[in-house]
């Protein structure tokens, strides 16, 4: 999704940060219109969330990323 979102140009929308591990959704309503259709079932942003939870993601809290989300295993 997120080599895609940069292909296509929607870095303004979700992107890698600059430690390349990981994520950041920077305008969560055109996720939603824009990306989500093509690659999740959910509909709502808060159920992407959650879906990232279930599969291990953790949010980043503090410093540049903040908001931004990673996994430990990658």
């Amino acid at each position: 999704m997120l080599e895609l979102a940069d292909q296509e140009g929607f870095d303004n929308i979700v992107s890698w940060l600059p430690d390349g591990r990981s994520f950041k959704v920077h305008d969560p309503s055109e996720f939603v219109e824009q990306i989500m259709p093509n690659f999740f079932l959910q509909s709502k942003y808060k159920s992407f969330q959650r879906q990232l939870n279930l599969w291990g993601y953790a949010r980043l809290a503090i410093g540049p990323g903040k908001g931004g989300y990673y996994h430990p295993r990658f």
